[in-house]
């Protein structure tokens, strides 16, 4: 169908039909990046369906293509056309929904489509010349990943602007609340070439975001945990080996987010460093 792509369908070059976000996830899909499988519903059902109800062969469309992800729950994601370039970012000013079940899909993705007529977003657009036209939001649907840890990596250093340096912050549960600033992360400095930690600063994270009794809560950092850091210097290495992947792939750059499940590492999302 027209308005559902999965992420093996597209590629950075369908940014106007999918939004910045679910082309950057096609594309690393694409170049075998471990990227939790997903779908997008495109923009033209955003042009289409946004100021109606949809219709139930739509919905089933939509129900099927959750089905197919054998997950119980997804993190529903905002995608703009003009998001995520490396003139603009939209950090922070679409919604994200995490651990959606299927019951809820539907009025999440309503959700998604509204955040783009916020003050916050407005606000954005008139400050960055976004033309109304480009005010369009495409919807990721991916199965969800149960971060034990989960954080940022920036391709070079961006405080220093070195290019020659990995920089990865790391806390311990989902990633939303070290994205919102509400933890002070761990803090690892890499060597691109060497992949050898150049130094570390762990944090006292005393909280944490997890999923439990069916919703996102707030919990203390177990007692085996506190005063260790999020990841190993071996799950360091690992993680800054995918970094430099995908900025090879990317060739520019890149902010990520990512997050680590049973050992393994998802990659979430990638953008251009817009602060260069």
């Amino acid at each position: 169908m027209m308005y559902i792509k999965l992420f093996s369908e597209v590629s950075k070059k369908d940014v106007s039909e999918v939004g910045g976000k679910a082309a950057s996830l096609g594309e690393m899909t694409k170049a075998g990046v471990p990227v939790p499988p997903g779908f997008v519903l495109t923009t033209d059902a955003n042009k289409e369906f946004y100021k109606k109800e949809f219709p139930v062969s739509f919905q089933e469309e939509i129900l099927k293509a959750f089905d197919s992800l054998n997950t119980e729950r997804v993190a529903v994601r905002s995608s703009a056309v003009a998001e995520d370039s490396s003139s603009s970012s939209w950090a922070g000013q679409l919604e994200s929904y995490l651990n959606i079940k299927k019951e809820d899909l539907i009025e999440k993705i309503k959700d998604c489509w509204n955040s783009i007529n916020s003050q916050s977003a407005q606000n954005y657009a008139y400050e960055h010349n976004v033309s109304k036209d480009r005010l369009l939001v495409a919807v990721v649907i991916q199965k969800m990943v149960e971060s034990e840890s989960s954080g940022v990596m920036f391709t070079i250093n961006p405080i220093t602007k070195d290019e020659s340096e990995i920089m990865i912050e790391a806390g311990f549960g989902l990633g939303e609340m070290l994205v919102q600033g509400m933890i002070t992360p761990d803090n690892f400095l890499l060597d691109k070439k060497t992949l050898e930690i150049k130094s570390k600063t762990l944090s006292d994270q005393d909280k944490m975001l997890i999923f439990q009794d069916g919703e996102n809560k707030e919990v203390s950092v177990p007692d085996d945990k506190k005063g260790k850091p999020a990841l190993s210097d071996e799950e360091v290495k690992s993680l800054a080996k995918l970094g430099v992947q995908i900025e090879e792939h990317y060739t520019s750059p890149q902010d990520i987010e990512w997050g680590l499940e049973e050992g393994n590492f998802y990659i979430l999302q990638s953008r251009p460093i817009t602060t260069l």
